[in-house]
């Protein structure tokens, strides 16, 4: 049915409750778990540590950038690791740039997912307001189906 399963993960504990969903739909189509991480391009001047306190040109954007990097791509490993450990093959991608609904969908496209699963944080109120959504986004704008798992949502049978 859904041979390539795009899992976006942000490496959360929430994001985890995604992950065995993921590998039973792999598993049921003897498909490929296209793990992705979106990596924001900005990341270092929008964290509010450095926002406002130091003009960009003061700082060595470019050092913390790599540094992101790096620490996103050890996180993706460690995070394939899981999710191959439920019997399946993984992919890992890491996005870089613009906003990670929009990086997320690009990539569904790019890399033929048939599927996307992430999970949703569950904000509700004025933290919806102010941070919004990437899952609402991404439902909004995928043009495959999208599964969203809830924090609380009970495990898959079978």
């Amino acid at each position: 049915m859904f041979a390539r399963i795009l899992l976006a993960t942000d490496f959360s504990d929430q994001a985890e409750n995604a992950y065995p969903w993921a590998a039973q739909m792999a598993r049921a189509s003897d498909g490929v778990v296209l793990l992705v991480h979106a990596l924001e391009n900005d990341l270092v001047s929008t964290t509010p540590v450095f926002a406002g306190f130091m003009p960009p040109e003061a700082l060595d954007v470019g050092s913390y950038r790599e540094q992101f990097r790096t620490a996103a791509l050890r996180a993706l490993d460690a995070a394939a690791e899981k999710v191959k450990a439920l019997g399946v093959r993984v992919e890992t991608h890491l996005l870089e740039g613009g906003k990670p609904s929009v990086a997320i969908v690009d990539a569904a496209k790019e890399l033929d997912g048939k599927v996307i699963v992430l999970s949703t944080h569950g904000r509700g109120g004025l933290a919806h307001l102010l941070l919004g959504s990437t899952a609402e986004k991404v439902v909004r704008s995928a043009s495959c189906p999208v599964l969203s798992v809830h924090q609380d949502d009970a495990q898959p049978q079978g």
